[in-house]
């Protein structure tokens, strides 16, 4: 049974590993058998030849190093200093739990004076290490979510520190009894604490998917009303163009009529009513893309009702292929910012700028306006001060993670309150 209770533990170790990799690295484009082999071989390999030939802390380490390595290097196609990197991280991670978890347990044990009398201390100690390194790697990968502008809920900061910290309680707990239970019921004790912490893990970062899923979907139904807007401005533009073509014998008359009559005052109120007509069907964005001609003219009309100007300059193809959701998201979530800062400052100052360029397969989105509220950062990245955080907290996220995707960039200039994101993606187009 003790075999067994090890063997359940290095798997609650291989979890975490992988948990680690695939939230810090790429990944190649493999399927789910190759991943589940190569981490398979890597769980055998290593163990084999650390339980086998290891006679030191040092052999361990060692082991592990190559082995993780090189799983490393076969599964994420990262530089060989970023892979060696994450190795270095586990391997010191590891060396730190075990030793943190050797010591605590020495003193506890003598400021305490609690009688040990458990055949199965060693194998709790060791799970005990394994959840301080768990521990380790769960708050290392919420700093990385900080660093990304991330905002992580009270919920998600109790997960991080209540589950382990409990799950080590009662550990200790059992150890800590006078009477050892039975073989059996300590390991489906320990079974039970390494699953709920697992679990949870998984739990909460579905929670987090859910809600950017949830963001998208919205940005998506958004996206959905403009084409349909686009499409039945479009339609009534193409009828009312066509009456005026039709119509266009007649009109030619009347005006031949009013010249033959000298009644050049009539003539000019009929030409400025034929010249309003034509003006009211210009729009913001008239590229002959679909697709873009949609989001801006939408936002422009948004933008309209707030008193806010609406300027734009834009190099878009007409037969550009547009074959991704990623434009619109980042478009959407950069007009309604800047729709929305633009409602807070002077009604002289509301402006909004757009300029979009097009080169080949590459695409920059700059979107200017003025603001008045302070701008709030955390490091390098800017804070939403809109009340839905939630919401538009995963927005900005969303636009920074579509940049890297396409090795991209976004660029933000706040000087002489002039706000200005610039949105860089690259061979986001097809050819």
């Amino acid at each position: 049974m003790m075999k067994v209770m090890l063997a359940a533990i290095e798997i609650f170790s291989l979890v975490y590993q992988r948990i680690f990799a695939q939230k810090v690295l790429t990944q190649r484009k493999h399927g789910r058998v190759w991943e589940c082999f190569v981490w398979g071989m890597y769980f055998v390999i290593s163990n084999f030849f650390t339980y086998s030939f290891a006679k030191s802390a040092w052999d361990n380490t060692g082991i592990f190093v190559v082995s993780f390595f090189f799983a490393l290097r076969i599964l994420y196609i990262d530089s060989a200093w970023v892979l060696s990197a994450v190795t270095a991280f586990m391997a010191i991670s590891g060396a730190l739990s075990e030793v943190l978890t050797y010591y605590g347990w020495q003193i506890f044990v003598q400021k305490s004076g609690v009688k040990v009398d458990t055949a199965n201390e060693d194998y709790l100690l060791l799970l005990v290490s394994k959840l301080v390194m768990f521990f380790f790697i769960k708050i290392l990968l919420a700093l990385i979510k900080r660093h990304k502008n991330i905002r992580l809920n009270t919920q998600e900061w109790v997960e991080i520190f209540m589950i382990p910290g409990g799950s080590i309680v009662i550990l200790a707990e059992m150890i800590c009894q006078k009477e050892s239970m039975s073989e059996t019921l300590d390991f489906v004790a320990a079974l039970m604490v390494m699953l709920i912490n697992i679990f949870t893990y998984y739990l909460y970062d579905k929670i987090g998917e859910t809600a950017e899923k949830r963001v998208r979907e919205e940005v998506l139904q958004e996206q959905s009303e403009y084409y349909l807007r686009q499409y039945n401005e479009n339609m009534n533009l193409w009828v009312e163009m066509s009456e005026f073509r039709h119509n266009m014998t007649e009109r030619y008359l009347m005006e031949k009529m009013y010249l033959e009559k000298g009644d050049y005052e009539a003539l000019k109120k009929y030409c400025d009513n034929s010249l309003e007509k034509l003006h009211k069907q210009r729009k913001v964005s008239n590229t002959g893309c679909f697709y873009f001609d949609s989001i801006i003219n939408y936002k422009a009309a948004v933008a309209e009702t707030f008193d806010i100007k609406f300027e734009t300059k834009l190099m878009i193809p007409r037969d550009l292929k547009v074959e991704t959701e990623d434009i619109c998201i980042c478009l959407g979530n950069l007009l309604d910012n800047a729709i929305e800062a633009s409602q807070k400052v002077k009604a002289e100052e509301r402006s909004v700028c757009v300029e979009i360029r097009v080169d080949r397969r590459n695409l920059m989105m700059m979107v200017s306006n003025h603001y008045e509220e302070e701008r709030k950062k955390s490091g390098n990245h800017y804070m939403t001060t809109k009340k839905e955080k939630h919401r538009h907290g995963f927005g900005l996220n969303i636009i920074r993670k579509i940049a890297r995707r396409y090795d991209g960039e976004v660029i933000i200039d706040d000087g002489n309150h002039q706000f200005v994101v610039t949105v860089l993606l690259y061979e986001i187009f097809s050819m």
